[in-house]
């Protein structure tokens, strides 16, 4: 019987036949498969921006940024981390584990000793926060090189924009596939490894330091888009509901802005000048006089440019000879 511990399943290995297949098994933790001799990278388009890992992480971040959509991360968060002062949020169950006492224990105290590395009883909300938002959390596990049996000494989080898990499958030549069943010739794994690259996994060519899968320790959201092999974040259904909160916002206030105030019309009159010299006059007036208010979405301020000019400010319009001169009318706002 096969027992549960920290989602894994513990059990005696047995020999499961397996007959040919001509797929590749599925890897439900969002990793990369390559052919073994080279990396290839891949792209994903979500509203038309989005092309890889890396974009789709920041998006997840800048739309925690909107109040409201913060407001609901926190929601989430403090309905799930909840406990009291006398113990943590999370422990380990083994009622059900048919194991002495003695291994139990051991497996309690390591699971306390993973709990102090992670300083869990201050950061659980930070951790937890950082999962839901990003859809996937790496920790690299740290051992003393020179005494590896004192076990881990240190859990460090990595930027889930700089590492990527990769499956590499093996590309044989031809002449070493004769005699090779079906299964073997089309999906026999090679390695396994993350990928990591300080600057970041921002595009397809980037290359990175490849490291062992037993040094890092990776969890995801769960959430797959089947189509691009893409892990998602829990957030991921919210990215058009937050944008359009964001256009009525800044639509809202930009409409205001410029249909609240009145503008004058400026009837400039120009005498009997020629076409080149009465645009030029005009120009001359319109800078003296005219001044122009910007709103920036991103800021929310109100900044004076001079150097543009739009349909929603004053008019000016030259007026010929034998008109009644010079003019100013307002023109009533909306």
């Amino acid at each position: 019987m096969a027992n549960q511990l920290f989602g894994f399943s513990l059990e005696r290995a047995k020999k499961v036949p397996k007959g040919p297949s001509f797929v590749q098994k599925d890897n439900m933790d969002g990793s990369q498969p390559i052919v073994g001799g080279g990396y290839y990278g891949y792209s994903v388009d979500f509203d038309g921006t989005v092309r890889n890992d890396y974009e789709l992480i920041s998006r997840y971040r800048e739309m925690v940024l909107q109040p409201e959509c913060d407001s609901a991360v926190d929601d989430i968060v403090n309905e799930t981390i909840c406990g009291n002062f006398d113990n943590v949020p999370v422990e380990v169950e083994l009622s059900n584990l048919k194991q002495s006492e003695k291994i139990k224990k051991l497996i309690r105290d390591e699971f306390d000793t993973i709990l102090r590395l992670l300083d869990f009883d201050n950061r659980s909300y930070e951790i937890f926060r950082r999962w839901y938002v990003d859809g996937r959390l790496f920790y690299h596990k740290v051992i003393d090189p020179d005494n590896p049996k004192l076990g881990l000494t240190e859990l460090r989080y990595v930027d889930p924009r700089k590492i990527r898990k990769v499956t590499e499958y093996d590309q044989k030549r031809p002449e070493q596939l004769r005699g090779l069943d079906l299964n073997t010739q089309l999906t026999q794994k090679s390695a396994e490894y993350f990928l990591y690259n300080p600057k970041g996994l921002k595009n397809s060519t980037n290359q990175g330091i490849k490291i062992a899968a037993d040094s890092i320790s990776y969890c995801h959201s769960g959430i797959q888009d089947l189509n691009k092999n893409m892990t998602l974040s829990h957030l991921h259904k919210a990215i058009k509901a937050v944008n359009q909160l964001r256009m009525i916002e800044d639509s809202l206030v930009i409409y205001r802005l410029s249909r609240a105030p009145e503008r004058r019309i400026f009837y400039i009159d120009v005498g009997n000048l020629p076409k080149n010299k009465a645009e030029q006059y005009l120009r001359e007036v319109m800078g003296r006089y005219r001044n122009k208010l910007v709103y920036d979405a991103n800021t929310g301020e109100i900044k004076d440019d001079k150097k543009f000019m739009s349909m929603l400010e004053d008019f000016w319009l030259p007026r010929r000879e034998g008109g009644r001169g010079t003019e100013i009318t307002t023109l009533p706002g909306g």
